[in-house]
């Protein structure tokens, strides 16, 4: 795909409500063409959790990806062609956004909220081209 294309949006039926991954003192990597659930909750507790969101898909609408970050590292790559909501709370760490693209995002394309909390971690949310 060319930076400038849109996300690929699936029919809502063919998303699934609620799925998740666990970091305990280990790592976990999600990456490739996947579909990102309504809600995905991501748990790093004394470990590594690396999201890749360049070739997802969506459901139209809006998904949500919940983060509990204890003395660990998420880390999440997301394309700009997806409108973005970041409200993060870092307690001794950091939640951070980073672009290293223009926004690119239509008024019609899918809405990720990313919510979370980093105590003693960290939480970078990255926005790059696919």
């Amino acid at each position: 795909m060319t930076p400038s294309s849109p996300p690929v949006v699936i029919p809502a039926e063919f998303v699934p409500d609620r799925r998740g991954a666990l970091a305990f003192l280990s790592s976990i990597s999600r990456e490739g063409d996947w579909i990102l659930p309504r809600l995905f909750r991501v748990v790093s507790f004394m470990g590594n959790a690396e999201l890749d969101l360049t070739n997802v898909r969506m459901g139209p609408g809006e998904s949500h990806i919940q983060i509990r970050c204890i003395w660990g590292n998420v880390e999440i790559t997301v394309p700009p062609d997806i409108r973005l909501e970041v409200d993060g709370h870092p307690l001794a760490g950091s939640f951070e956004v980073s672009r290293s693209t223009p926004n690119a995002s239509s008024p019609d394309a899918p809405v990720l909220r990313i919510t979370g909390s980093a105590l003693m971690g960290a939480v970078t949310i990255k926005i790059k081209g696919r």
